[in-house]
């Protein structure tokens, strides 16, 4: 027969085994403060730039490089060996202009600075930074409405582009999680922009808008 005295001492090694396991768990979730507030996933839109008229300028050059190298390789099958220094001189600026063309193809520059929704800014990217240049940047997009503009400086040159979008807005698990669909460009000053997305949906981190000036 089971006494008071062992119901209770039943009930208080319970207790201890519930304070054991569930105050520790309890502990642990709350040591990294990520963990204890609300966190926010920021939406963005990548951007590529084509500098179309460098592009025209550069092919260009690299016909008239071509054409005299042609002219300097006739002279050299007559025997005129002194034509191998201009030859090889010609060779290394044809590689070089090749590479730039290349680099204009796959879109990369340089930008000096974005000044982006509301005025935010200006951004920076690492290109900007480095002194370098790169393919694709990513644009923050303006989570409180459904458009939002830039102004972007090339080269000392300010253009502007402007998106709209639709936004979905998800409250789970601590975080605000923002979605944006179905990018659009409603205005530039640029030649041309252009999205480019291969998805029904078309995200915003999945979308990119190709400029041309």
């Amino acid at each position: 027969m089971l006494n008071l005295y062992d119901m209770d001492l039943k009930g208080f090694l319970n207790w201890s085994l519930f304070v054991l396991l569930i105050v520790p768990l309890g502990i642990l979730s709350c040591q990294d403060c990520r963990d204890c507030g609300p966190s926010t996933a920021e939406p963005f839109v990548n951007f590529q730039f084509f500098n179309i008229d460098s592009l025209n300028k550069v092919e260009d050059t690299l016909v008239i490089l071509e054409d005299s190298l042609e002219k300097v390789m006739a002279g050299i099958d007559t025997g005129n060996t002194d034509l191998d220094t201009i030859r090889v001189e010609l060779e290394d600026n044809i590689d070089a202009f090749e590479q730039v063309k290349n680099d204009i193809e796959n879109g990369k520059i340089k930008i000096d600075q974005v000044i982006g929704p509301n005025g935010e800014g200006p951004i920076y990217f690492t290109d900007s930074l480095t002194n370098d240049s790169l393919t694709t940047f990513r644009f923050p997009l303006d989570m409180n409405y459904d458009t939002c503009s830039y102004i972007v400086n090339i080269n000392g040159n300010e253009n502007l582009v402007g998106v709209q979008y639709i936004r979905e807005i998800d409250y789970a698990s601590y975080q605000i999680v923002v979605r944006i669909y179905e990018t659009e460009v409603i205005e530039y000053t640029y030649d041309s922009a252009k999205v480019n997305c291969d998805k029904t949906d078309c995200i915003s981190n999945e979308t990119t808008i190709k400029v041309y000036f």
